[in-house]
């Protein structure tokens, strides 16, 4: 395994473990565990399952430093990304605020990330660690505005929307685009179309093109 993504992989969970842009350290863990949750959670089979996801009503509670709303988003996020909707994420917005709800959007995709490569790699899923102590950033950017998405984001239109979508919250941002390049961009070296890898270019971009089509990726 390559060392890039093993080292992509350890800085990730060490981000989660730490205080963030606007959740503490306690609440990001509690996203992670919510994630994993959500695989086997009766709520989320049951809306798996249904036409539309309007047809279950049932609320999944608090849990742990999470409010109900947050604990949905994750929920949402993690088990049926392809059917969320603009109303649905208003709403969550308005309760938790663009910045925190973009946060636990950004968290759940890492926890995501890192436990879907685990499974594929058969390797065990990596436990969280414990929390570290200290404050979230809490800093807004100051080159992020309206682009169209349903958070704002960065109007630099030089960055790749993969590298766009979290930019609201930096911190979390960071070991976002870690993971990607390690799993896919490669950075610097996405400019170049022949990739001297286990995997050509146009292997990796059919398998990128099949997955975000099999997952509704909204890009």
């Amino acid at each position: 395994m390559g060392t890039w993504i093993d080292e992509a992989r350890r800085e990730a969970v060490e981000a989660v473990a730490r205080p963030g842009d606007w959740l503490t350290a306690a609440e990001r863990l509690d996203v992670w565990r919510e994630a994993r949750r959500a695989d086997h959670d009766p709520i989320d089979r049951a809306r798996r399952a249904a036409i539309t996801p309007a047809a279950v009503t049932d609320r999944h509670p608090a849990s742990g430093h999470l409010a109900a709303d947050a604990v949905d988003v994750v929920h949402r996020v993690a088990t049926d990304p392809g059917r969320l909707t603009r109303a649905w994420a208003d709403e969550r917005i308005a309760a938790l605020g663009v910045e925190t709800y973009t946060e636990l959007v950004g968290v759940t995709a890492i926890v995501r990330c890192l436990d879907t490569f685990a499974v594929a790699a058969g390797e065990e899923p990596v436990e969280p660690p414990p929390p570290v102590d200290g404050e979230p950033a809490r800093h807004r950017p100051d080159d992020v505005g309206d682009v169209g998405a349903w958070v704002p984001q960065s109007v630099d239109k030089t960055l790749a929307n993969v590298s766009r979508t979290l930019s609201l919250v930096p911190e979390t941002n960071r070991a976002w685009r870690g993971l990607v390049n390690a799993h896919y961009s490669r950075g610097d070296e996405f400019l170049d179309l022949n990739w001297d890898r286990s995997l050509t270019r146009v292997q990796v971009e059919a398998v990128a093109a099949r997955t975000t089509a099999e997952l509704d990726c909204f890009y």
